[in-house]
């Protein structure tokens, strides 16, 4: 397969909109091209953005507003995760400049009239998401009957939704692809909710230099999601931050791989693809590369 834009994107540089580079991979071979003839230069590239960061600071991706550097923070080498402004990170940024060139290409409703379901709600980002979009549904796993966030928050289990067949336009899912106990079911019934011609925007671990996903738990029919103890471990469990339940973390089952892209296929999403996002002027970069990976597909 080659690199393609699957769908026009336009990020277009103007005085109020800097350049991004935004290049479309449909599969592992382009891609293995590309990081062939480009890998040499990513660790110089990645040291560039973070002195362009520090001398001009960024801009908001949605409002074009310049953000100073000395309102940034950065806390560690993973700059994806660690370069921090107003609750958002690397990866918050490049999903939100593929939402709003998807705006600025007609590709969704208005922002006004955007109906988007995020399946987290406790987090900043989710309360940004909630001033942008006045439409946002947002909502926290939480499985426990009795558990008292179930007052604040509303329950879904991505991978068995209870939102009606074709109810919004946008699915945007953070770093959750590597927590689902059944992968192939979340994509399912993401594809389900989509209206026709709607949106799944998602960054999750990436392993982008392999062709299939690395497996590191498995569920066993009638345990427990996420519970480690219950699952069949394949590797050391590895457990990620929780923001609803800080004290437990919780398990990785996987980390996907471009495999990814034909589960979503298998799933009824067309034509997925993950958009290569380098934006040194909005504050994306990633760690050892210099771009983040954004799962894009449409229903």
């Amino acid at each position: 397969m080659v690199a393609a834009v699957v769908q026009p994107l336009h990020f277009a540089p103007t005085a109020q909109a800097p350049h991004v580079e935004h290049q479309v991979f449909t599969g592992f071979p382009a891609f293995q091209a590309h990081m062939q003839r480009s890998l040499p230069q990513w660790s110089a590239q990645v040291q560039q953005a973070l002195r362009l960061i520090a001398l001009n600071g960024i801009r908001d991706p949605i409002t074009q507003a310049p953000v100073p550097a000395t309102t940034l923070s950065v806390s560690g080498g993973n700059y994806r995760e660690s370069l921090v402004h107003n609750g958002c990170l690397s990866r918050h940024r490049a999903v939100l400049l593929v939402l709003q060139a998807l705006l600025d290409a007609g590709q969704i409703p208005p922002a006004e009239q955007l109906e988007l379901y995020c399946p987290e709600a406790i987090t900043r980002f989710a309360a940004l998401l909630r001033q942008l979009f006045p439409h946002v549904l947002g909502s926290e796993y939480l499985p426990d009957l009795a558990d008292p966030q179930r007052q604040h928050f509303p329950h879904q289990d991505l991978c068995d939704l209870t939102l009606p067949d074709g109810s919004v336009d946008v699915v945007l899912c953070n770093e959750l692809f590597e927590h689902l106990y059944d992968l192939p079911a979340a994509l399912a019934e993401i594809s389900r909710i989509l209206r026709p011609g709607g949106w799944l925007v998602s960054t999750c671990p990436f392993a982008y230099n392999r062709a299939d996903t690395i497996v590191k738990a498995r569920h066993r029919p009638g345990a427990t999601p996420g519970v480690a103890a219950e699952a069949e471990l394949l590797m050391e469990p590895e457990f990620h931050g929780d923001p609803v339940h800080p004290e437990q973390g919780s398990l990785v089952y996987q980390i996907p791989a471009w495999d990814l892209l034909d589960q979503a296929r298998s799933a009824g999403l067309s034509d997925p693809a993950i958009h290569w996002i380098a934006a040194p002027s909005y504050g994306v970069l990633g760690q050892e590369i210099p771009a983040v990976m954004v799962l894009v597909a449409r229903r």
